[in-house]
């Protein structure tokens, strides 16, 4: 029996000098460590005693005890020990076999990551979260890279009490688009729409139904750079997605002065609450057609100093800009003001390509659009394509360029908000060139100068609490503006989604001169002689005039879709140059939309 033993099953006293319980063993684990270092230090204590005072059979017992217990819990921690030695040569096998299955491809990419070396990069590839909540988003875990697939439909369907030149009813698609917008290398955003229902796809050349298509730079944020088409900066209506206006159309003044999207560069400049974007631009895919007539030469018989130029020359080009301020931004307050400008170059275009300035009104419904229901529009401002005696007709260029200002606010407290707009363009003109038109025979009114006018306001309540105060964005490459609103009780969390009421007020001045509405046509009809009725028609323009309140109700029931109904009388009518019987008329409208973008 060795030492180990005799401290065991001593059943003697222990020698004076002891030996560690450690060096039992040739491998002691930590559970095993700790019984023996427990079972020395009760062997020197019953050694101390033994030595101290005459042994007895009661301690011999119990110190056998205690020895015999600890000998049990070593055992126990060795079965343990053993029991996850095996599962882990286990597990360590199995890895072996997967290595074994799938070899690791050493990649130029790998080699570069680790240093050259043959280990391979030990860095796992970014992940994409994937998103279809609206439309289909990937995007990158630090979002440098994404990509999305969107799009809108709208489902319109009206009546009209007084079908001038549209529709007395009419159901269709009013617009119905697909986009994809994208960003890559962390500084570079592109955005392309295609507007499958556009009107004007066949008469616009390749372009067609395109609406957004820019490349934006974002490096030097807060300052953005972006080329393409997109909405030239003028006005706040103008310039917002018609996804989150408030009635089903916009207001007659923004369409009359709203430029809508053109091709140009602009840069942005961005702050917390302000903003200012400007730029230049020049074609649009809502024009009649991208260019100006096909060329033909100035007749030898017109006049150097008449101005006027072979058509086919140089298109229209603008400069616009826009800055906002926004004083009070909170969650459910806000204080937006703003100005923008535009100056308009024609060229040699005339109304048959530029038709939005030089036939100012002539595209602008009744807020009515599915309707078709038009009852304004000047004749060619620029005195068109003027042909005598059978000749080929030439640009007559009667206008030098346009200046279009607008100045914009809106409040919103809680789920009441107010918003309003004015404009105003001033036509600066030839008025050698109107002579010369005039003379021969050409219908061009007016003077030297014109000026018109517009405005809207209106206001909304949400009857379910939401406000418009949290949908506004500042920090956008469509700067100080409004996005979606924030449900507070959707349809699929059991509540009624959100409702909205509004009422709205519009008017629309194209008339320019001293003689307008009943007064011009009555002074026609009694003219006393040609000369008397040529005249009074070239004294004034005569676009017309018209005053729309339209009242509005929406249901958002889920983000993404909306309802809406529109109900619009003509409160005013002053009928333009071309139609007198217009004048005194009301029309009534009624529109309903169900609407779905992603």
């Amino acid at each position: 029996m060795n030492v180990c033993d005799n401290i065991r099953h001593q059943q003697a006293p222990v020698p004076r000098h002891y030996v560690s319980l450690a060096s039992c063993s040739r491998k002691k684990y930590p559970g095993e460590r700790k019984a023996l270092a427990i079972a020395a230090a009760l062997t020197l204590i019953s050694s101390a005693t033994a030595f101290g005072a005459d042994d007895t059979a009661q301690q011999i017992r119990l110190l056998k005890a205690r020895l015999d217990a600890t000998d049990a819990e070593v055992r126990s921690l060795r079965a343990q020990l053993k029991k996850y030695a095996g599962k882990s040569a286990k597990t360590e096998q199995e890895l072996k076999e997967v290595s074994k299955r799938t070899p690791a491809k050493k990649t130029q990419s790998t080699a570069a990551t680790s240093g050259g070396s043959d280990k391979p990069s030990t860095t796992p590839p970014l992940p994409f979260f994937v998103s279809v909540s609206r439309g289909l988003k990937i995007e990158s875990a630090d979002k440098t890279t994404s990509f999305k697939i969107g799009g809108r439909l709208y489902v319109d369907g009206g009546v009209s009490s007084m079908p001038e030149r549209g529709y007395s009813s009419l159901a269709n698609i009013r617009q119905a688009r697909l986009e994809v917008e994208g960003r890559v290398f962390s500084y570079w955003e592109y955005k392309f729409q295609y507007e499958f229902a556009a009107g004007n796809t066949a008469t616009v050349g390749a372009l067609g139904g395109v609406r957004d298509a820019f490349i934006a730079y974002t490096y030097f944020r807060p300052i953005i750079f972006q080329v393409g088409q997109m909405f030239e900066p003028v006005g706040l209506e103008a310039s917002k997605s018609t996804n989150y206006i408030d009635f089903i159309e916009k207001a007659l003044p923004t369409e009359a002065f709203g430029p809508g999207h053109h091709v140009g560069a602009a840069v942005l400049a961005l702050g917390d609450n302000w903003s200012a974007k400007a730029g230049v631009f020049s074609t649009s895919t809502l024009d009649n057609s991208l260019t100006p007539a096909p060329g033909t030469p100035v007749p030898y018989w017109v006049p150097s100093k008449a101005g006027w130029a072979a058509t086919g020359g140089s298109q229209y080009f603008d400069i616009a800009g826009r800055a906002t301020y926004a004083p009070i931004m909170e969650e459910d307050r806000l204080l937006h003001l703003g100005v923008s400008g535009r100056y308009h170059q024609p060229n040699d275009s005339t109304g048959s390509n530029d038709n939005r300035v030089m036939l100012l009104g002539g595209n602008t419904q009744e807020e009515s659009n599915v309707l078709k229901e038009n009852l304004l529009g000047t004749p060619d401002l620029s005195c068109g394509l003027v042909g005598v005696n059978g000749n080929p007709p030439v640009a007559g260029k009667c206008v030098r360029d346009v200046l279009t200002y607008g100045v914009e606010a809106m409040g919103s407290y809680g789920p009441v908000s107010v918003q309003g707009e004015y404009f105003g363009s001033h036509y600066d003109r030839d008025s050698g060139s109107v002579l010369e038109a005039s003379t021969l025979g050409y219908y061009a009114p007016g003077g030297s100068s014109l000026d018109f006018n517009g405005y809207y306001v209106y206001g909304t309540w949400y009857l379910t609490g939401e406000s418009r105060a949290a949908a506004y964005k500042v920090n956008a490459l469509n700067p100080a503006n409004f996005g979606q609103i924030k449900i507070l009780n959707p349809l699929s969390k059991g509540g009624l989604g959100a409702w909205e009421l509004g009422l709205r007020f519009s008017a629309l001045n194209l008339n320019n001169g001293p003689y307008t509405g009943t007064n011009f046509v009555n002074l026609i009809a009694l003219a006393p002689n040609q000369a008397t009725r040529s005249y009074v028609a070239n004294s004034s323009v005569l676009g017309g005039r018209e005053e729309d309140m339209t009242l509005g109700m929406n249901w958002y029931p889920e983000v993404g879709f909306r309802v809406m109904a529109n109900w619009t009388r003509a409160m005013l009518v002053d009928a333009p140059w071309n139609r007198a019987y217009l004048n005194g008329a009301h029309p009534n409208t009624f529109l309903v939309r169900t609407q779905v973008d992603w």
